[in-house]
C-alpha cells in the first residue's frame, strides 16, 4: 500500500516535526474531535463524524496540494495537534487554522512555533501574500495567538462560519 502523503513537505523546528496527517495521528485527533475541546471545530463529534473530519483533513493534501500539518514532538513522535491551511469547498480562500489535541500541550508555545513554521512555508514556498484565520470571539487563546503571529483583524473579509471574526496574516509580517 502506498502512502499518499509521502510527497508532502516536512517542516522542522527546534521541538517539532510537521508533516501531513496520517493514520498515526488518528487516535489523538479522534479523541480531540470527540471532546469538549473541539467546540470551536464543530464538536464534540461522534466517532463517525470525527473520523470523517479527520479523513477530509488528510484528503485535502491530495485535492489541493496543501493542508493541515500534523504537529508532532520531534523526540517522541507524539501527535500534539494540527496547524495549516484548511480549505473546504465552501470557503472562498484557504484558512490558516490550528489546534492542540490535549490541554497538556497548551501554554508551552507549541502552537505558535508550529504556526510560524507553516506561515513561513506558505509565504516562501507557495508564494502566498496573505492568509486568513476565522476565529470565534470566545476562542481567546486563538485570538491572542493570531495577534502574536502578526495577524490583524480584517472586517472586510466575508466569513463563511457564522459568528467568527476574520484575522489576516501577511507575508510582510514576521511570523
Amino acid at each position: 500500500m502506498s502512502n499518499a502523503t509521502s510527497e508532502t513537505p516536512v517542516l522542522e523546528t527546534d521541538r517539532l516535526r510537521l508533516r501531513a496527517p496520517d493514520r498515526r495521528d488518528e487516535p489523538a485527533l479522534l479523541a480531540f474531535f470527540g471532546s469538549e475541546r473541539a467546540r470551536f471545530y464543530g464538536g464534540p463529534l461522534s466517532e463517525n463524524d470525527a473520523w470523517h473530519k479527520f479523513a477530509a483533513y488528510v484528503g485535502q493534501w491530495r485535492l489541493r496540494g496543501y493542508g493541515f500539518f500534523a504537529i508532532t514532538d520531534r523526540e517522541t513522535g507524539a501527535t500534539l495537534g494540527l496547524a495549516g491551511p484548511h480549505h473546504p469547498a465552501h470557503f472562498a480562500e484557504p484558512e490558516m487554522s490550528w489546534l492542540l489535541s490535549d490541554d497538556r500541550y497548551e501554554g508551552k508555545g507549541l502552537a505558535k512555533e508550529a504556526c510560524a513554521a507553516v506561515l513561513i512555508h506558505l509565504f516562501r514556498d507557495h508564494r502566498w501574500t496573505d492568509v486568513v484565520s476565522y476565529i470565534d470571539p470566545d476562542n481567546t487563546a486563538s485570538r491572542v495567538l493570531a495577534e502574536r503571529l502578526g495577524a490583524r483583524p480584517d472586517p472586510d473579509t466575508p466569513v463563511p462560519m457564522p459568528g467568527c471574526d476574520a484575522f489576516r496574516h501577511f507575508a510582510t509580517e514576521p511570523a
